[in-house]
């Protein structure tokens, strides 16, 4: 078999055998490029109120979600980064999944709860993420960013217009069909290809680094002290003067040692994106700060990760940059269905010219008998 029928091969079973799979992962992605916009659009009565004069204390805020799931423990709570917007309070579940509390920043009053996995947004991440099957989730969504990785490279091995660079942007919309389905097939592929190839690779990435031994480390539970905590007032006060430039994004609880508190600070003009690496560690119990990360620039490692990040969700260039990637999102979808057409028209002459070799092959012998 020759090299090209042999790239041929193979981006033909990968795109035929993993093409529905491809599209689950690639449509759930394309909807959480617009996750936040998507979410609160859809619970506009969950995540916006009406700014008031004076916010109630943070300790009022949880009050009321201790006394409805006091079993439950705090997970993080989402501070309002707008005058208009909820706090969202996130309790752990024995499944791991996230119960959100949707609380009124100045009436303290709960304004709904949900199951976050259960939500659109949440399902589409999930589903994205890991495919609800945990770490066997993960590594199948690994693969299958590798497959199609593959699957880009071969394409663009096979392109058309390596030979005649105008033919292959070309699409002949007045041809039948099958031709019109090619063309659209070959000139989106080499279009998406690049943006189709960083998804891909960043995907993978992202699904290694979940597996590193750093982010996997289940450290010793801590017993919990006897004496009251601090309230969460008092402490968040003593982190807004410890980096008072910097505006609360979450704060986070730790299951395992109960005394800590960590408050992420989302700096002015910072370059880190959507992630707050400013920490302040505070001591639930002693009210002291344990450690200050502030974090304009991040090291190496972690600017590798946020660029990472920032590529496979396309958050790096502002809203372009998210409705190409909405656009790409698309692509596997439209290139299954197109190379369905084209994989079955294949098949189809194959089998014609079959049957007239066979034919052929029938009527010589007759012809030899004759004689």
């Amino acid at each position: 078999m020759k090299f090209r029928n042999w790239i041929v091969a193979i981006h033909g079973w990968i795109g035929i055998g993993l093409g529905l799979f491809l599209m689950v992962i690639s449509l759930s992605g394309t909807g959480i490029v617009f996750q936040k916009e998507l979410d609160h659009a859809l619970n506009r009565s969950l995540y916006q109120v009406t700014p008031q004069s004076q916010p109630v204390s943070l300790d009022a805020i949880v009050a009321p979600v201790f006394a409805a799931h006091a079993d439950l423990p705090i997970w993080f709570i989402e501070t309002p980064l707008t005058p208009d917007e909820s706090y969202v309070i996130n309790q752990k579940l024995a499944n791991d999944h996230r119960l959100q509390t949707f609380v009124n920043p100045y009436t303290g009053k709960i304004l709904g709860q949900r199951i976050w996995e259960f939500s659109l947004v949440g399902f589409l991440y999930t589903l994205h993420h890991d495919l609800f099957a945990g770490r066997v989730g993960q590594i199948m969504v690994g693969i299958t960013g590798f497959l199609l990785l593959l699957m880009a490279v071969t394409g663009v091995v096979l392109w058309s217009g390596w030979r005649r660079l105008l033919r292959g942007f070309t699409i002949r919309w007045q041809a039948p069909l099958p031709f019109v389905s090619y063309d659209i097939h070959k000139v989106s592929g080499i279009v998406s290809s690049v943006f189709l190839s960083i998804t891909a690779l960043t995907g993978i990435v992202i699904v290694l680094v979940h597996f590193l031994p750093m982010f996997n480390q289940v450290p010793e539970a801590k017993a919990v002290p006897k004496t009251a905590p601090i309230a969460l007032s008092q402490l968040l006060q003593k982190a807004d003067a410890t980096i008072p430039e910097g505006k609360t994004s979450v704060i986070e609880f730790n299951e395992y040692d109960p005394a800590q508190l960590l408050v992420r600070k989302k700096l002015p003009h910072q370059e880190t994106g959507r992630f707050d690496l400013s920490v302040v560690e505070l001591d639930r119990y002693k009210g002291k700060v344990v450690q200050t990360t502030k974090v304009v620039k991040p090291d190496p490692f972690f600017a590798f990760l946020v660029a990472i990040a920032e590529l496979h969700f396309g958050t790096f260039g502002g809203l372009p940059t998210r409705i190409l990637y909405f656009g790409v999102g698309l692509m596997p979808t439209l290139l299954f269905i197109t190379g369905l057409v084209n994989w079955r028209r294949r098949r189809t002459i194959g089998h014609r010219r079959e049957v007239a070799l066979n034919a052929a092959a029938v009527t010589q012998a007759t012809n030899q008998v004759q004689r």
